[in-house]
């Protein structure tokens, strides 16, 4: 989690996040509960995602920031595959899915707290620097596509993880150091991790 002062920075997507729950969403949850209190971190870490990657700019909205339950902000694209958050049990996202989506920015550290999540997939956006280290949080990931975007850095931090499918762009000519990756976006096959 950013530190205090991200929420004094009217342009930082936390704080954007924060207005937006605050201020315009109509969808208000009272945190009596644990349930209710794990909803809103859901929400605010989608929110903050939103944000962070300039959901404003999106080709789809996905429903985002809609008045409906973050598990009903996704729709069909291309009329059979899947692309927003949702996919949820029992209240909680185990899908995140906005490839191709004209993404640009980083993942913020939010991400993290979406503790359901079995499969995140932001392929072919132009996301750039490093994923979260808080990306380690996420013990039920089983499939992460990171691959056709600017990642740059060393993502040897979520091999602890033992994820099926592990996608990026390692490689000859991606900018990512991967050791236990499945596939890499930028080699000759686009599918295999040079070792």
């Amino acid at each position: 989690i950013p530190p205090a002062e991200i929420f004094d920075s009217e342009i930082s997507p936390q704080y954007k996040a924060l207005h937006w729950m605050a201020y315009e969403d109509i969808l208000r949850r009272q945190p009596d509960t644990d349930f209710q209190i794990k909803k809103i971190i859901q929400r605010y870490a989608l929110t903050v995602i939103y944000f962070a990657t300039a959901g404003e700019l999106w080709r789809d909205s996905a429903l985002f920031l809609s008045n409906l339950d973050e598990c009903s902000w996704n729709m069909k694209r291309e009329p059979k595959y899947f692309l927003g958050a949702g996919a949820c049990e029992e209240g909680f996202v185990t899908r995140l899915d906005l490839w191709g989506n004209h993404l640009t920015g980083a993942l913020p550290p939010e991400i993290g707290s979406l503790n359901s999540l079995t499969s995140i997939s932001v392929f072919d956006n132009n996301m750039r620097g490093p994923p979260p280290k808080s990306m380690v949080h996420l013990k039920k990931l089983q499939k992460l596509y990171l691959q056709k975007n600017e990642f740059q850095g060393d993502v040897d931090f979520l091999c602890g993880n033992e994820m099926d499918l592990f996608k990026t762009d390692c490689g000859k000519k991606g900018g990512v150091t991967c050791s236990c990756c499945t596939g890499c976006g930028y080699n000759a096959n686009n599918d295999k991790p040079i070792g």
